[in-house]
């Protein structure tokens, strides 16, 4: 037996082919890292670290009748694509060629009231160039009878008598001017109604009235009534969503507020296909969305930001294309910051 309590077991040598095998069996593992860094770099946001979820903007047109009336036809069905003035549907109204009749008769009833006050004016203008031929004479008539009364030829009586009559001529006189501007506006006036209340433009608006119109290009997403459906004014026939869209709105979370801003260049990145659009940021305001975002879970609230962002000119997504957002800076920056 030894005796030397100093005495120590010798390393054990491990030789190169048992390390190699020590890593071989631990290749499960490295695959499953590797998988998972594949992953990440696979996904639209990749290595990024500032990453925000967004869609392409999407935007509805309801087109409604202005008059309540009842269908008579509708021009679409959904999926249909439609443009900018292209007629969707047409009511039946009765009301509106009622109400066309009545605003005739008021148009009668205006140039009536047209050729009365022109007539007045007419009047008026005749009379006052009579009142100052009146006092033309009365005036002349004074100063012949102020010579003759220097003379002594008439009675002072007489001369006193021509006084009063040239004051109320001079009188009247300071009314016409006043009264004949009164009637000539009150005359454009009715020439104004005259020319909205003309045939034509009545029959135009009866018309327009009754046609339905897409005011914009886009796709019927949804038909809401049926020819022979009664629509009030105002109520939904069609549905037109957009065809394409150059603008993306996308959530940003409260802590992460100064990671973008506005007017600053982004990468906008789609997750079908992982194409790459270049951006920028046209506002930022206030959001609340549920937790977390795109993720199904909808049972917490998240405070942020609703950012929109514009498409260099030319570029266009689909309406309602997931995507995600990045600044467009390099990963280094974003990671360690700029020099």
């Amino acid at each position: 037996m030894m005796k030397d309590k100093n005495f120590k077991r010798p390393p054990l040598r491990q030789l190169r082919r048992h390390v190699f095998r020590q890593l071989f069996n631990s290749w499960p593992w490295l695959i499953w890292v590797g998988a998972a860094l594949a992953v990440i770099i696979l996904l639209p946001g990749g290595l990024h670290k500032v990453q925000f979820h967004g869609e392409a903007e999407r935007t509805y047109e309801y087109v409604s009748p202005l008059e309540s009336g009842r269908l008579k036809t509708l021009n679409v069905r959904i999926n249909d694509i439609v443009h900018e003035g292209m007629l969707i549907g047409e009511l039946d109204n009765e009301s509106l060629a009622s109400e066309m009749v009545m605003d005739q008769a008021s148009l009668l009833k205006t140039r009536d009231k047209i050729q009365s006050i022109r007539y007045d004016i007419e009047e008026l203008k005749m009379d006052q160039a009579r009142t100052e031929a009146d006092l033309t004479a009365l005036e002349a008539e004074w100063k012949r009878t102020q010579d003759l009364l220097e003379k002594k030829l008439v009675l002072e009586q007489e001369a006193e008598d021509l006084r009063p009559r040239i004051q109320a001529a001079k009188r009247i006189l300071e009314h016409y001017p006043d009264l004949i501007q009164t009637l000539e506006e009150r005359l454009a006036l009715l020439k104004k109604d005259e020319e909205l209340l003309t045939g034509d433009e009545l029959k135009a608006l009866q018309e327009a009235q009754c046609r339905l119109v897409a005011k914009s290009s886009g796709v019927v997403a949804e038909v809401l009534h049926q020819p022979g459906d009664v629509v009030e004014t105002g109520d939904p026939v069609a549905r037109i969503g957009n065809v394409s869209t150059s603008r993306v709105i996308a959530f940003m979370p409260e802590e992460r507020r100064m990671d973008l801003v506005e007017g600053q260049s982004c990468r906008v990145i789609t997750s079908a296909g992982r194409r790459i659009y270049i951006g920028t940021v046209e506002s930022i305001s206030a959001d609340i969305r549920k937790l977390p975002v795109f993720t199904g879970f909808s049972d917490q609230i998240l405070r942020g930001h609703r950012l929109v962002i514009q498409l260099d000119e030319g570029n266009e997504l689909i309406p309602g294309e997931r995507v995600v957002v990045v600044p467009n800076s390099s990963l280094i920056e974003q990671w360690f910051g700029r020099k």
